[in-house]
């Protein structure tokens, strides 16, 4: 039987949640001009999912695979898509996976690499994650981190979660699905955001992708 009473509590404590952070997001946006100007001009019809100005990653350590470690090095020299996900996410998560599995059929080739970052590092390992993307047929790089990292890591990105833990035991992750772009300079450098259209941010890329090369 499905306790209400939960899933009520749990709506109330998100949007509670995310009215804070949105506060906080509108103090950072309009302080962010004084810290750091963007000197491009920048298309009007790319406003919507250009960062202005990119955000440099902060030093990370990540751990991904067979224990590899992925660092900021990791990013550089290549274009690199970044979703936010967890082991538990479906059915909120298919269309942005969906989403990136046509983006990396499109660009299949070494300029290009695809990560999925978990939300849940204290209870997943990266094999974990691996696993349940493999059985979804997606093939994506995964990497894990502790609670506190990813959240650190979650506000450079403004990748929105919420982890609600109940009185049982158990929790549940709600999060955003917003797709990001990591340019070859390791700086986040656009989001795109739902509802996704492959076609589209293919589309919305390559033009990108010209304005980062008159740019840079």
């Amino acid at each position: 039987m499905v306790d209400l009473s939960k899933d009520l509590n749990s709506k109330r404590f998100l949007f509670t949640y995310l009215i804070i952070v949105v506060f906080l997001l509108v103090l950072w946006v309009n302080r962010l001009p004084l810290m750091q100007e963007d000197k491009r001009e920048l298309p009007v019809d790319m406003l919507s999912y250009l960062e202005s100005p990119p955000r440099q990653l902060p030093s990370i350590s990540l751990f991904s695979k067979e224990e590899r470690v992925l660092t900021n090095d990791w990013f550089f020299d290549k274009w690199n898509f970044v979703y936010f996900s967890h082991s538990n996410c479906l059915p909120a998560c298919r269309p942005a996976l969906d989403t990136m599995k046509a983006i990396q059929s499109a660009f299949a080739n070494n300029d290009f690499q695809f990560l999925v970052l978990s939300l849940d590092g204290d209870n997943e390992t990266p094999d974990k994650l691996a696993s349940f993307l493999a059985s979804q047929q997606f093939n994506y790089d995964v990497a894990t981190t502790s609670s506190k990292n990813v959240e650190a890591l979650a506000r450079t990105f403004v990748a929105l979660y919420l982890t609600t833990t109940f009185d049982d035991g158990s929790y549940v992750i709600e999060q955003e699905h917003h797709l990001f772009v990591v340019d070859p300079k390791g700086r986040i450098y656009a989001t795109f955001r739902p509802p996704h259209d492959a076609s589209k941010i293919q589309a919305e890329f390559l033009k990108l992708r010209y304005f980062y090369a008159r740019t840079e």
